[in-house]
Protein backbone atom coordinates (compact mmCIF):
# COMPACT_ATOMS: atom_id res chain seq x y z
CA UNK A 1 0.00 0.00 0.00
CA UNK A 2 1.31 3.71 -0.43
CA UNK A 3 1.98 4.53 3.13
CA UNK A 4 2.96 8.14 2.42
CA UNK A 5 -0.98 8.74 0.75
CA UNK A 6 -2.65 6.53 3.93
CA UNK A 7 -0.60 9.09 6.34
CA UNK A 8 -1.17 12.36 4.56
CA UNK A 9 -5.43 11.05 4.25
CA UNK A 10 -5.43 10.45 8.28
CA UNK A 11 -2.96 13.28 9.42
CA UNK A 12 -4.47 14.59 6.61
CA UNK A 13 -9.15 17.01 5.72
CA UNK A 14 -20.82 28.60 10.99
CA UNK A 15 -17.00 29.35 9.80
CA UNK A 16 -15.87 32.14 11.07
CA UNK A 17 -13.72 31.97 13.97
CA UNK A 18 -16.08 31.85 17.30
CA UNK A 19 -15.80 34.59 19.90
CA UNK A 20 -15.20 32.45 22.85
CA UNK A 21 -14.35 28.82 23.97
CA UNK A 22 -18.40 27.88 24.86
CA UNK A 23 -19.00 28.48 21.11
CA UNK A 24 -16.39 26.01 19.73
CA UNK A 25 -17.81 22.67 19.06
CA UNK A 26 -17.28 20.98 22.18
CA UNK A 27 -18.94 17.50 22.36
CA UNK A 28 -21.04 17.54 25.42
CA UNK A 29 -19.00 14.83 26.99
CA UNK A 30 -15.95 16.47 26.25
CA UNK A 31 -14.94 13.49 24.24
CA UNK A 32 -15.06 11.97 20.35
CA UNK A 33 -14.19 8.36 19.65
CA UNK A 34 -13.86 6.57 16.36
CA UNK A 35 -13.44 2.87 14.86
CA UNK A 36 -11.26 2.89 12.05
CA UNK A 37 -11.77 0.39 9.17
CA UNK A 38 -10.25 -0.43 6.04
CA UNK A 39 -11.82 -2.16 3.41
CA UNK A 40 -14.30 -3.22 6.97
CA UNK A 41 -11.87 -4.56 9.01
CA UNK A 42 -11.05 -2.92 12.43
CA UNK A 43 -7.51 -0.92 11.96
CA UNK A 44 -7.36 1.10 15.14
CA UNK A 45 -9.15 3.93 16.62
CA UNK A 46 -8.85 7.96 17.38
CA UNK A 47 -9.71 9.20 20.21
CA UNK A 48 -10.09 12.94 20.95
CA UNK A 49 -10.40 14.68 24.63
CA UNK A 50 -11.60 18.30 25.58
CA UNK A 51 -10.82 20.47 28.60
CA UNK A 52 -12.21 23.81 29.36
CA UNK A 53 -10.70 26.32 31.69
CA UNK A 54 -12.99 29.50 31.56
CA UNK A 55 -11.75 30.47 27.73
CA UNK A 56 -9.33 28.02 27.06
CA UNK A 57 -9.77 24.86 25.52
CA UNK A 58 -7.12 22.08 25.61
CA UNK A 59 -8.23 19.29 23.01
CA UNK A 60 -6.03 16.19 23.37
CA UNK A 61 -5.96 14.00 20.12
CA UNK A 62 -4.45 10.19 20.38
CA UNK A 63 -4.13 7.74 17.31
CA UNK A 64 -3.65 4.01 17.27
CA UNK A 65 -3.41 2.21 13.39
CA UNK A 66 -1.88 -1.06 12.45
CA UNK A 67 -2.98 -2.57 9.26
CA UNK A 68 -2.11 -6.08 9.08
CA UNK A 69 -1.68 -8.62 5.95
CA UNK A 70 -1.55 -12.38 6.47
CA UNK A 71 -1.45 -11.87 10.31
CA UNK A 72 1.93 -9.65 9.83
CA UNK A 73 1.88 -6.45 10.79
CA UNK A 74 2.74 -4.31 7.32
CA UNK A 75 2.31 -0.78 8.51
CA UNK A 76 1.97 0.84 11.84
CA UNK A 77 0.75 4.51 13.15
CA UNK A 78 0.62 6.35 15.85
CA UNK A 79 -0.51 9.85 16.64
CA UNK A 80 -0.14 12.19 19.62
CA UNK A 81 -0.84 15.98 19.58
CA UNK A 82 -2.61 18.55 21.85
CA UNK A 83 -3.61 21.79 20.37
CA UNK A 84 -4.61 25.03 22.88
CA UNK A 85 -7.12 27.16 21.56
CA UNK A 86 -7.93 31.11 24.15
CA UNK A 87 -11.03 33.24 23.47
CA UNK A 88 -12.30 30.73 20.61
CA UNK A 89 -9.15 31.10 18.64
CA UNK A 90 -6.19 28.69 17.96
CA UNK A 91 -3.08 29.12 19.80
CA UNK A 92 -0.42 26.19 19.41
CA UNK A 93 0.06 22.90 18.44
CA UNK A 94 2.09 20.10 19.67
CA UNK A 95 2.08 17.31 17.38
CA UNK A 96 3.99 14.02 17.32
CA UNK A 97 3.78 11.12 15.15
CA UNK A 98 5.19 7.76 14.78
CA UNK A 99 5.25 6.93 11.13
CA UNK A 100 5.92 2.93 10.62
CA UNK A 101 8.96 3.53 12.85
CA UNK A 102 9.51 7.34 11.48
CA UNK A 103 9.20 9.96 13.87
CA UNK A 104 7.45 13.08 12.72
CA UNK A 105 6.83 16.44 14.87
CA UNK A 106 5.03 19.44 14.38
CA UNK A 107 4.39 22.60 16.62
CA UNK A 108 3.10 25.67 16.15
CA UNK A 109 3.32 29.29 17.87
CA UNK A 110 0.92 32.53 17.10
CA UNK A 111 3.22 35.21 16.22
CA UNK A 112 2.21 38.48 15.16
CA UNK A 113 -0.10 37.68 12.15
CA UNK A 114 0.25 34.35 12.47
CA UNK A 115 1.91 31.21 13.42
CA UNK A 116 5.87 30.34 13.36
CA UNK A 117 5.63 26.25 12.80
CA UNK A 118 8.54 23.95 13.44
CA UNK A 119 8.44 20.43 11.77
CA UNK A 120 10.29 17.57 10.79
CA UNK A 121 9.35 17.47 6.99
CA UNK A 122 8.44 21.22 6.23
CA UNK A 123 11.18 22.58 8.26
CA UNK A 124 10.30 25.93 10.23
CA UNK A 125 8.77 28.86 8.48
CA UNK A 126 5.99 31.62 9.63
CA UNK A 127 2.52 32.07 8.53
CA UNK A 128 0.58 35.11 8.11
CA UNK A 129 -1.10 34.78 5.36
CA UNK A 130 -4.72 36.13 5.15
CA UNK A 131 -7.00 33.01 5.69
CA UNK A 132 -6.72 31.79 9.32
CA UNK A 133 -4.49 28.87 9.95
CA UNK A 134 -6.20 25.56 11.92
CA UNK A 135 -4.73 22.22 12.72
CA UNK A 136 -6.14 19.10 10.29
CA UNK A 137 -7.61 17.50 13.28
CA UNK A 138 -11.02 17.45 11.84
CA UNK A 139 -13.47 18.09 15.35
CA UNK A 140 -13.75 21.65 14.13
CA UNK A 141 -15.81 22.57 11.16
CA UNK A 142 -14.07 25.83 10.59
CA UNK A 143 -11.22 24.14 8.91
CA UNK A 144 -13.18 23.52 6.00
CA UNK A 145 -13.09 27.77 5.62
CA UNK A 146 -8.91 27.79 6.84
CA UNK A 147 -5.63 27.13 5.66
CA UNK A 148 -4.93 23.84 7.38
CA UNK A 149 -2.21 22.65 9.34
CA UNK A 150 -1.21 19.08 8.50
CA UNK A 151 -0.49 17.84 11.91
CA UNK A 152 2.07 15.21 10.64
CA UNK A 153 3.89 16.94 7.93
CA UNK A 154 3.60 20.34 8.60
CA UNK A 155 3.01 21.81 5.41
CA UNK A 156 0.02 23.77 5.33
CA UNK A 157 -2.51 24.16 1.94
CA UNK A 158 -6.28 25.52 1.37
CA UNK A 159 -9.41 22.74 0.90
CA UNK A 160 -11.52 22.76 -2.19
CA UNK A 161 -14.71 21.76 -0.26
CA UNK A 162 -18.34 20.61 -1.85
CA UNK A 163 -21.09 19.29 0.09
CA UNK A 164 -23.77 16.31 -2.08
CA UNK A 165 -26.31 16.70 0.93
CA UNK A 166 -26.82 14.54 4.19
CA UNK A 167 -26.29 10.92 4.66
CA UNK A 168 -27.05 8.16 7.47
CA UNK A 169 -23.47 6.85 8.49
CA UNK A 170 -22.81 3.80 10.36
CA UNK A 171 -22.11 3.86 14.20
CA UNK A 172 -19.35 1.74 15.95
CA UNK A 173 -21.95 0.16 17.85
CA UNK A 174 -24.36 -0.56 15.11
CA UNK A 175 -26.89 1.92 14.66
CA UNK A 176 -26.90 5.10 12.78
CA UNK A 177 -25.81 8.83 12.87
CA UNK A 178 -27.18 12.17 10.61
CA UNK A 179 -24.98 14.11 9.15
CA UNK A 180 -24.16 16.24 6.08
CA UNK A 181 -20.99 15.22 3.69
CA UNK A 182 -18.00 17.63 3.00
CA UNK A 183 -15.52 16.20 -0.22
CA UNK A 184 -12.31 18.16 0.31
CA UNK A 185 -10.31 18.01 -3.02
CA UNK A 186 -6.92 20.48 -3.94
CA UNK A 187 -3.94 18.40 -1.75
CA UNK A 188 -6.07 16.89 0.43
CA UNK A 189 -8.86 14.14 -0.74
CA UNK A 190 -11.42 12.92 1.65
CA UNK A 191 -14.90 13.00 2.53
CA UNK A 192 -15.99 14.82 6.29
CA UNK A 193 -19.29 14.56 8.14
CA UNK A 194 -20.20 16.56 10.45
CA UNK A 195 -24.06 16.26 12.37
CA UNK A 196 -26.53 19.13 12.66
CA UNK A 197 -24.94 20.53 16.26
CA UNK A 198 -21.40 20.75 13.95
CA UNK A 199 -20.40 17.76 15.53
CA UNK A 200 -17.28 15.66 13.89
CA UNK A 201 -19.41 12.70 12.70
CA UNK A 202 -17.46 10.58 10.26
CA UNK A 203 -14.54 10.29 7.65
CA UNK A 204 -13.76 8.32 4.63
CA UNK A 205 -10.54 8.33 2.14
CA UNK A 206 -9.40 5.86 -0.42
CA UNK A 207 -5.83 4.74 -0.40
CA UNK A 208 -5.41 1.24 -1.63
CA UNK A 209 -8.82 0.25 -0.08
CA UNK A 210 -11.55 2.05 1.69
CA UNK A 211 -10.37 3.87 5.27
CA UNK A 212 -14.02 4.68 7.38
CA UNK A 213 -14.21 6.45 10.37
CA UNK A 214 -17.37 5.00 12.59
CA UNK A 215 -18.06 6.91 15.79
CA UNK A 216 -19.13 5.38 19.12
CA UNK A 217 -22.42 7.63 19.88
CA UNK A 218 -23.42 5.51 23.10
CA UNK A 219 -22.69 7.17 26.62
Amino acid sequence: MDRRRFLAAVGASALAVPACADELPVPPGNEIAFRVLRNGTPIGEHHLSFTRNGDDLRVEINVALAVKLAGITIFRYTGHAVECWSGGAFRTLDSYVNHNGTPLEVHAQPIAGGYTIKSTKAGNYDYTGQLPMLPMTYWNKAMLNAMILNVETGRHYPAIVNSPGWNYLPTAEGGTLLAQRFDITGKLHLSLWYDQYNQWAGMEFHVSGDEVYQKYVSS
